[in-house]
């Protein structure tokens, strides 16, 4: 088979998640939640706190995948020090994919990374629309007050899981290697005529 070139159109790429792709995601999760909830608060079930704790166990394995990943993308200086005292250094390098199973690996970390930022930034406006309405509404409504500690607790978490996402994301980021700064990329718009 014949290898894509750029008459066939572009290459697939996974580009960082850009902060208006996480603004308009937590302003329309706000603007929607604000709509629904002044319309249709005494019918919304109450706000349960494990929900929230479902959001922080999430975020919390975002951020240990993340560490794990920058960890063995980008090595300390201690670890490439450890790695080159052992015998078999030459066979893998710290900072190597080995095998295209790795390479699917981080890409696949990247589109989770992708997904928890969108997910976490309009679950975020919407706790935070909720937020926002029952810490208006708390003086006239019982039910309002007893709610917004659970909301608060909703938004951290939301805030937690898209700060989570960022990290993983940032930590997919494969380093470029020697060879690739000597030789020029084919796909690098100053090799195009």
């Amino acid at each position: 088979m014949k290898e894509s070139d750029d008459k066939h159109g572009p290459r697939p790429t996974l580009r960082p998640t850009a902060p208006s792709t996480i603004a308009v995601a937590a302003l329309a999760g706000a603007a929607l939640t604000l709509l629904l909830v002044a319309r249709y608060y005494q019918q919304a079930p109450d706000l349960a706190w494990y929900n929230s704790a479902v959001i922080f166990a999430l975020a919390i394995l975002l951020a240990w995948m993340a560490w794990n990943t920058k960890r063995t993308l980008q090595p300390s200086e201690r670890q490439v020090r450890a790695q080159a005292t052992q015998a078999d250094s030459a066979a893998t390098r710290p900072g190597l994919l080995n095998g295209p199973e790795h390479a699917l690996q981080i890409a696949r970390f990247a589109v989770l990374a992708k997904a928890a930022i969108i997910a976490g930034s309009a679950f975020f406006g919407a706790y935070l629309g909720f937020t926002v309405w029952l810490a208006v509404q708390s003086d006239r409504l019982t039910a309002a007050a007893s709610d917004l500690p659970s909301a608060i607790l909703g938004t951290i978490a939301c805030a937690a899981l898209t700060a989570a996402g960022l990290w993983l994301e940032h930590s997919c980021r494969i380093p470029p290697s020697s060879e690739d700064s000597d030789s020029p990329r084919p796909d690098d718009d100053r090799n195009r005529s």
